[in-house]
Order: C-alpha cells, then sequence, then structure tokens
C-alpha cells in the first residue's frame, strides 16, 4: 500500500470515528420544556388527564408544575434518557425521555401508576 493510500485510509477512518462520537452526542440531546398534555392511571386503575408545564432551571434541573384534576409540584434530574422527579411522595415519578423530549413515559407510586406526558 502506497503512502498516499495509508494517508487517505487513515483520514477515512478518522472522518468515521468523528461521525460515529458525534451520533453519540446527538442522540442524547433532548428539548424537554413548554405544556405537556398528560394521561395517567392510578395506582388503584383510575384514570386521569390534565397538563403539565415543564421549565428547565438553570442548574439544569426541571421544574414540575401538574394540573391533573389536583396541583402538583416537583423537581427533576435527567440522566441519559432517564428523567426522575421528586414531587414529594416516597418514590419518585421515572420516566423515559422519547422523540427527543416531545414524549415522556413514566411510572410512579413504586411503579403501580402509569403517566404518559406528551406535545
Amino acid at each position: 500500500m502506497s503512502h498516499k493510500s495509508v494517508s487517505k485510509l487513515l483520514a477515512l477512518l478518522a472522518v468515521v470515528g468523528l461521525v460515529v462520537s458525534l451520533s453519540g452526542t446527538f442522540a442524547q440531546s433532548f428539548m424537554i420544556g413548554g405544556m405537556y398534555k398528560v394521561s395517567g392511571t392510578n395506582p388503584n386503575g383510575s384514570r386521569y388527564q390534565g397538563s403539565v408545564q415543564i421549565s428547565q432551571n438553570d442548574d439544569g434541573s426541571y421544574t414540575f408544575e401538574w394540573s391533573v384534576g389536583n396541583n402538583y409540584s416537583g423537581t427533576g434530574s435527567l440522566q441519559g434518557n432517564v428523567l426522575s422527579v421528586d414531587w414529594g411522595d416516597t418514590y419518585p415519578v421515572i420516566y423515559n425521555v422519547k422523540n427527543g423530549g416531545a414524549r415522556l413515559e413514566g411510572t410512579w407510586g413504586n411503579g403501580a401508576g402509569t403517566e404518559i406526558l406528551y406535545k
């Protein structure tokens, strides 16, 4: 293999490596915030609907303000694609972030309740 071929191969490998590393970065980029519709199930099986306003704070945490018949508030933190929200209960709401942040699928009440947030 000639010196030029080796140089081209190394350049190509460097570009491929950069693309692969950047794709991982972009995969973790979420746009979480704004008004979401809420659809959920209580631990007793009854259903509820409403809305939640999510705001990102300067420290990177998220403030949640639910209106689902009653009003609740909480503070969340994002780790990867999992958003955990302390809302004053024994167990937090645990959301999996989907569709870049346009949909959050969660459980609460130690998994007994479910909740979907969507724009």
